[in-house]
This record gives C-alpha cells, structure tokens and sequence, in this order.
C-alpha cells in the first residue's frame, strides 16, 4: 500500500512541476492569431496542432535566429514533456473552438439584424 500511495505523490509532484513549467502565452497568442483569421470554424483539433507545432517551433528556433544554440528538442520519453504538450494543445482547442463559435454566433446575428 505504501509503494501505491508514494507513486501517487511522485505522480503529483509531476503533475505539479509540468503545469508550473509550461509557458501557455505563446499557445494563447498564436491560438488567437489562428482562431481570428480561420475563414471557417471547423477542424479545431487540426488547427490545436499546428498551433501547437509553431508554438514548438518559434520556442526552438528563436535561440538559433538570436546567435545562441538551438535548444534541444523535448525528450519524449519522460511523462513531463508530454503533459505539457498535451496541455498546450488542449488549451489551444479549447480558444480556437470558443473563437470559432464566438465567430459564428456574430455572423448569425449580423444576418438576423
């Protein structure tokens, strides 16, 4: 019972430092970006992604374009990094979605007037 209640804390403690290492304004401001200029509000898991794989880009490329090195890459094979990708992309669902129906529920109400 031990062993059971000490994974659980270590798994909390993971949980704990991944949510207080991950950076969701650079995902908020290209998730917005995404969400205003998307012509249709369909496919938001697709467009998460790509908002997600910029996010990931910029983050690694920025040091090379600075003059420093290219940082490393997440090592996937740790639970912390997938976490945080999974929570960058949830978050970016959750504001492309509510900007595309924002969107559609403004164009609805321009044709009702």
């Amino acid at each position: 019972m031990n062993d059971i209640w000490n994974s659980a804390l270590s798994f909390g403690d993971l949980l704990q430092d991944s949510l207080a290492a991950v950076n969701l304004l650079m995902v908020l401001i290209v998730s917005l970006v995404i969400g205003l200029f998307q012509p249709r509000s369909d496919k938001p898991a697709l467009k998460a992604f790509l908002a997600v794989a910029i996010v990931y880009a910029i983050r690694l490329l920025l040091p090379a374009l600075s003059g420093h090195r290219v940082a490393p890459l997440p090592d996937l094979r740790h639970l912390g990094p997938i976490i945080q990708i999974l929570l960058m992309y949830f978050f970016a669902y959750g504001v492309i979605a509510a900007l595309g129906s924002f969107k559609t529920t403004m164009k609805f109400e321009a044709k009702k007037a």
